[in-house]
């Protein structure tokens, strides 16, 4: 028997043999069901992962460099937003973090909330509102301390050597926001320390 003739004989009895096992839809499942899965196909399979977080607010803003914008990220996390704990950087556009803070959530809740705490419905809309509302414009300013406030050696004041530094800065962005009821923070960019810093800290 020829080549020719050996190569079509076992492809005509692979066939019958195939007809007579299984039909080509049976063979095709069984194939999908036990051949090893391509890296596209798990891809396509594997599910799309939620976020780890509850809820984000992020903008892009001045602060650094009056030429170039940061991101102002803040998110919270946990099991609801209540209990959750709250997590705000600030990242120039070359990626570095000059702020990282973290507290817990219920510090979003101050004089303003006057619903029911123990109303988780109330709670999370409370708090939904203050993340969506954190960079709001009016909480930004430039320059960030005015020309007639003056410096005071008191608790409230960061370093007078730094508040020199940000005072003679007219182009220095600050940034305030408020944690629980009284805790005001007002905060902008040292090019010395080369980080923001916290320069006031009042109600």
């Amino acid at each position: 028997m020829s080549k020719v003739s050996q190569l079509c004989f076992v492809l005509l009895v692979g066939v019958t043999i195939t007809s007579c096992g299984e039909s080509t839809r049976e063979k095709a499942k069984r194939s999908v069901e036990t051949e090893p899965k391509t890296p596209a196909q798990k891809e396509c399979e594997t599910p799309t992962e939620k976020p780890g977080y509850l809820i984000e607010n992020k903008i892009l803003h001045t602060f650094s460099d009056p030429g170039k914008k940061d991101e102002f990220r803040i998110v919270v996390t946990g099991e609801n937003l209540l209990k959750g704990k709250v997590l705000f950087t600030i990242t120039t556009s070359e990626g570095k973090n000059i702020l990282k803070e973290e507290f817990e959530a219920d510090y979003l809740l101050g004089y303003d909330f006057t619903g029911d705490i123990h109303s988780q419905k109330e709670t999370d809309a409370f708090i939904t509102k203050r993340i969506k509302e954190f960079f709001s414009k009016d909480r930004f300013t430039t320059p960030a301390i005015e020309e007639d406030v003056l410096f005071e050696d008191q608790s409230y004041y960061i370093d007078q050597e730094t508040w020199e530094e940000i005072k003679a800065n007219k182009q220095a962005v600050g940034f305030y926001y408020l944690l629980g009821k009284e805790d005001g923070r007002h905060v902008a960019f040292s090019k010395k320390k080369g980080r923001a810093v916290m320069y006031y800290n009042c109600c």
